[in-house]
């Protein structure tokens, strides 16, 4: 007999035989049952444990990617099927995301690059035509995506511009954090990317290390953020810098 198979995921993923799943979830969506396991398994329960229904898997990393563009796909489609721009708008940029880090998976760094530059174009455009539109979230996932599938390298070129762009107070980076919910999540994402870049153990002997230091401690300082970084940040911060101080 060959690996087992798991089942097609929620949005009709089907992994190779042999890949592994870290939970499973139910297939009724008015029940919500779910499970995780301690280690990554082959198989999954077939029925829920709450309710009878059948069961999806939740896949691990890698088949965990394969997964979540089945799961883009279905979310722009009923976007689009429903008229709804915003949600579509976000899938779309969700899906930048996933197909950068698919080319670096693949080994294809130029066309990771020709994503990375393409992606970057379209936030600066949605930012200058919604003042409400947050892209920190997309640019924080570029990071992680790099820094699980390219390395530090990579992911400095998403940081380098991202950084220069909220020094500069482009869109999406203004000066009231208290009332504007886009530019406290911005600065916090940009923080906190910096931050991960620097927690990553590949990056203790990087030759750029100190100058992320300084891009994350001079943008958490800057007199219109310094005391908006949330509280894990102010602790990973305070490590970084023991001086450092909300306000300061």
């Amino acid at each position: 007999m060959g690996p087992r198979r798991l089942p097609p995921s929620k949005d009709g993923y089907q992994a190779p035989p042999g890949a592994l799943a870290g939970g499973w979830e139910c297939d009724d969506p008015d029940c919500g049952g779910c499970g995780y396991f301690a280690d990554p398994r082959p198989s999954i329960p077939r029925r829920c444990d709450e309710c009878g229904s059948g069961t999806y898997p939740r896949h691990v990393w890698p088949w965990q990617h394969g997964e979540e563009r089945a799961r883009l796909d279905a979310l722009l489609s009923g976007a689009e099927r429903e008229n709804d721009v915003y949600l579509a708008l976000l899938a779309r940029f969700h899906l930048l995301e996933w197909t950068f880090e698919d080319h670096l998976m693949a080994g294809r760094r130029r066309d990771a690059l020709v994503t990375l530059e393409e992606t970057d174009a379209k936030l600066r455009t949605a930012m200058r035509a919604d003042p409400y539109f947050t892209e920190g979230s997309h640019r924080f996932g570029l990071v992680l995506g790099a820094l699980r599938s390219g390395g530090p390298d990579i992911a400095l070129r998403v940081l380098e511009p991202w950084v220069a762009l909220a020094h500069e107070q482009g869109p999406g980076y203004g000066t009231d954090l208290e009332s504007d919910n886009a530019s406290r999540t911005n600065y916090r994402t940009v923080v906190g990317a910096c931050l991960d870049w620097l927690g990553d153990g590949r990056t203790r002997s990087h030759p750029r290390r100190a100058t992320v230091v300084t891009w994350t401690l001079d943008t958490a300082r800057l007199p219109h953020v310094r005391n908006f970084m949330t509280a894990d940040q102010i602790t990973r911060l305070t490590r970084l810098d023991p001086g450092w101080r909300p306000g300061r």
